[in-house]
Parts: structure tokens; sequence; C-alpha cells
């Protein structure tokens, strides 16, 4: 996991129950190698192109809300470079959702296949502009050549989730081997899915987007406060999500690991050696 950049908000505003002060939220990504298929990245956090994006009212409105800081070293180049990967050897990107801090990166990846929800993307381009700002969506971040590169997650297999996780339904067999799974996890954002994968060290992880912000200690998922109401998609389906997610929390052992994608307690709990970012 890698820690590309983060943004700042005051914790009351994003988290049901938050503290006043300033909590800082990490864009976390997932760095996979396949066997077979190559290095996939989860999500490309933030880059330089959220800063162009967002250089012009009413889109700078985002960079005003959630201001953003991307020390030189957290950048996704040099980070993939510590791993050995250039960034022309990503095959491929699962996009767990639209929203900018997850999708930032994508156009510094001239030659990875990108896994998005096609329901997602003809959403946010039916949009006016100010209703996909008010989505946390800048069509601007996406490649020039999008759609030639754009595999529908909708599109791929559905199968059965491993025991552990049937409480969220069934999954999406991303390379048709059952070791990657798109998991639906609505709510937040339109066609949000988590990603299901098993480790070399056989511990299951779930990169779970932004179904929820944080996991305490205690295994208990932290509900969003109700101003993000007004930017999710469907605020009854996200406690749907939460509530589901909550109950796989709850019957899961060691063995496996919900990782929210903006959760520095989560990160900071992970081995030393899955913490790719020093």
């Amino acid at each position: 996991m890698l820690r590309v950049g983060h943004c700042s908000h005051p914790e009351c505003l994003a988290l049901r129950g938050g503290a006043w002060r300033t909590g800082v939220f990490p864009a976390l990504v997932g760095l996979i190698r396949h066997p077979d298929a190559g290095a996939f990245l989860f999500d490309t956090g933030y880059a330089e192109h959220f800063t162009r994006a967002t250089a012009r009212l009413p889109e700078k409105l985002y960079r005003w809300t959630t201001p953003v800081t991307l020390p030189d070293n957290e950048c996704l180049q040099p980070q993939l470079a510590r791993h050995g990967i250039a960034m022309h050897e990503v095959r491929g990107v699962f996009a767990s959702h639209l929203h900018a801090d997850h999708i930032a990166g994508l156009r510094d990846l001239p030659r990875a296949a990108i896994w998005c929800s096609d329901i997602a993307l003809r959403s946010a381009r039916a949009m006016g502009r100010i209703s996909r700002l008010r989505k946390a969506t800048l069509l601007d971040l996406l490649p020039d050549d999008f759609d030639s590169r754009h595999r529908s997650i909708e599109a791929l297999p559905m199968r059965g989730l491993p025991h552990a996780w049937q409480e969220l339904g069934e999954g999406h067999d991303l390379l048709g081997d059952g070791s990657l799974y798109a998991v639906p996890l609505p709510g937040h954002a339109r066609g949000q899915y988590g990603l299901l994968l098993r480790h070399e060290n056989d511990r299951e992880f779930l990169l779970a987007g932004d179904a929820t912000w944080r996991i305490d200690r205690d295994g208990h998922a932290s509900a969003s406060a109700w101003p993000t109401r007004f930017l999710a998609d469907d605020w009854r389906a996200q406690g749907e999500t939460l509530s589901k997610l909550q109950r796989v929390l709850d019957g899961i052992d060691d063995s496996r690991c919900v990782l929210p994608s903006h959760c520095a307690d989560s990160y900071a709990r992970l081995p030393q050696a899955i913490r790719g970012t020093p």
C-alpha cells in the first residue's frame, strides 16, 4: 500500500462523532503484482493533474474545500520506482470510483488498462459541470485515450465471494482466475467498487474505497457525518453498505483485513512489509 498525498478537512464534517480538529485523510493506493498479469494499481491517489484541473472556478472550490498536500516523495512515479516499476510498466488500474482523489494519476500511466464502472462513467458524462463538481468528479483527469483503455467492471462475469465476505454478495471476477474480485459497494459514489484479493501470505484484503473513511482498533467502521449527505450518490445505499461492511468486520479474524482508502490508522496497523511508503 502506498500513500499518495493527502487532503485535510475538519473531522466533524466528514466523520459522525468526529472531533473539531482538522483531520488528515491519506490517499492510499494498492500496488498489486499479479504473477501472470503483471503490475496493477488500485486507484492512483493525487497527482499534479488535480492542481491543473482545479485551477479555475468553479472547480477551484474543490481544492479550497479539501486542501491537498502531495510531497515529492509521495508522488506515484518515485514510489513505483522504489519498487522497481516504471510508470509505463503498470498494466492496469482498478478505479474504485471516479472521485478526483482516486483517479488523478491516470494520465501518467500511458499503457494501463483502466477498469471502472461503466454506469459511473455514463452518469458523470451526462451531468453538467456544477453537478459533477458536487459529486467530486473532474472529467479532465481522464486520459485523452480513456475510451480505448476503459474496461467495464459490469461486463465482467459474476462469481460468489469467499465465505467470509458473502455478506457483500457477489463480485466480478476481474482476471477470470478468481484472484481479484470487484465487489459492489454502492452509496458513496455512483458505481463504487472495492477490490478483494488474497496476498501471497494467504491473508485476504478488501480494499474498500470510501465505503467507510475510518476503522478503529475495535473494528468499528465510522459512518459519514451528515454534511456528506449532499455529496453522496445514494445516502440510503451508503448506510446499507456500511451495515454490511460492519457485519463482515464483526465476523472476520486476523487472516482478513478491510482497508479503507483514507484511514491513516488502518494504514499504520498494516505489517511493515505491506506499508510501501517510507
